[in-house]
C-alpha cells in the first residue's frame, strides 16, 4: 500500500474551528494542544472553539501548526504511513518535526521565536517606509515577474512566493504595489490580486532577523531526518540537522520555491500526495502545478477516517 508524501499549510490557512475534531478523536492530540499552549502562554483549544477572528490571527503561526500536527498524529494512530515531507514557508516547520529533525516542544518553542521576529520586522519596516502589502500576480511565472520587479525598479517591492508556473505572490510596500498593478496587467497577468497580508514575508525586509533566528536555533537540539523532507527554499532535501537549521533561518528572507517544491515531488513514485493539515491551498497548488498524482486533502477527522477506511479495503 502507497506511503504518503505530506505536505503541510502556511501562514493564512487558520480558521475558527480547525482540529478541534481531532482533539476529541485522541487523546495524543489533546496532549499536543497542552504541550503547545504551555509553549505559547495560552489556551489553544478555547482560541480555537471560541476565540474571535483577530485573536486567531494573533497566534496564527501556532494553530496553524497545530492543525498540521494534529493531523499527522491522526494519520499515524489509524496505522498510515509517512515517508516524506514538505512543508509551505512555515509548514516548513511541521515537516522536519514530523521527520523527526526535533520533538513538538523544540517545534513551538521555534514557532513562537519565528512569529516574534517576524512581527518585529513587520513593525520596523511599517514605521520607516508606510503600508504594506502583497498581491497576487497569476497567469505569469516567477522568471518573468522578477524581470518585470527589476525592470520596474520600485521601492521595496520583492517576489516572495514561486506558487507555481502561473501564480506568483510579491510583497511589499502597498504604493509600490499599487503602482505595479498596471504594469503587470499590461505584460499578460490575467489578474492581479492583493491579499490581507501585512507582513513583508519572505523578502529582504526580513534579512535582519535571520541570523538572530540562526542563533537561536544552533541552541536547539536537533538531529538528522528520518524520512525524505524537500525544502520550500530551494525544492532540495534536507540530509542533515545542519541543513535545517539554514534552511530554516534563511527561509524569513528568501522567497518560498514551492514550484521547485513541487517538480520534485513529480519524479516521486507510489506515493499518496496529501495536504496534512487544514485547507485546501496546498491541494489546489498541487493542481496549478500539475503534479500527476491527485492531492488529497487530510486535515479533518472525518476526511482522514475515510482514507484509513478506503486503505483497509
Amino acid at each position: 500500500m502507497a506511503p504518503i508524501l505530506a505536505l503541510y499549510p502556511g501562514q493564512g490557512s487558520q480558521k475558527q474551528g480547525m482540529a478541534i475534531d481531532l482533539y476529541h478523536a485522541s487523546h495524543t492530540v489533546r496532549e499536543l494542544f497542552e504541550l503547545a499552549g504551555d509553549i505559547a502562554g495560552r489556551n489553544l483549544y478555547t482560541l480555537l472553539s471560541q476565540g474571535s477572528e483577530e485573536e486567531l490571527t494573533q497566534c496564527a503561526q501556532t494553530a496553524i501548526t497545530l492543525a498540521s500536527r494534529s493531523a499527522n498524529i491522526r494519520l499515524k494512530e489509524l496505522g498510515i504511513e509517512i515517508e516524506a515531507h514538505s512543508g509551505f514557508s512555515l509548514g516548513e516547520l511541521a515537516a522536519y518535526c514530523s521527520a523527526g529533525i526535533f520533538d513538538d516542544a523544540t517545534l513551538f518553542t521555534i514557532v513562537q521565536r519565528r512569529t516574534a521576529l517576524m512581527d518585529e520586522m513587520s513593525r520596523k519596516a511599517r514605521q520607516m517606509l508606510g503600508e504594506l502589502g502583497m498581491a497576487a500576480v497569476i497567469g505569469l511565472d516567477y522568471e518573468a515577474v522578477t524581470v518585470l520587479l527589476e525592470e520596474l525598479n520600485l521601492k521595496g517591492l520583492y517576489a516572495a512566493n514561486d506558487n507555481a508556473p502561473n501564480q506568483v505572490v510579491i510583497s511589499g510596500l502597498s504604493e509600490s504595489i499599487t503602482q505595479a498593478k498596471s504594469v503587470f496587467l499590461e505584460k499578460g497577468a490575467k489578474r492581479f490580486i492583493p491579499l490581507k497580508v501585512s507582513g513583508p514575508f519572505h523578502t529582504p525586509f526580513m534579512e535582519e532577523a535571520t541570523q538572530p533566528f540562526r542563533t537561536f536555533l544552533d541552541g536547539l537540539a536537533m538531529a538528522d531526518p528520518v524520512d525524505l523532507v524537500i525544502s520550500s527554499v530551494d525544492g532540495k532535501p534536507i540530509t542533515t540537522a545542519l541543513d535545517a537549521r539554514e534552511r530554516l533561518s534563511l527561509q524569513l528572507a528568501r522567497p518560498v520555491r514551492w514550484t521547485a517544491v513541487m517538480q520534485r515531488i513529480k519524479a516521486t513514485r507510489n506515493a499518496d500526495i496529501a495536504e496534512v493539515g487544514f485547507g485546501t491551498v496546498l491541494t489546489g497548488l498541487c493542481k496549478n502545478n500539475a503534479v500527476q498524482s491527485s492531492c488529497l486533502s487530510l486535515g479533518e477527522e472525518t476526511t482522514i477516517q475515510a482514507y484509513a477506511k478506503e486503505r483497509a479495503l
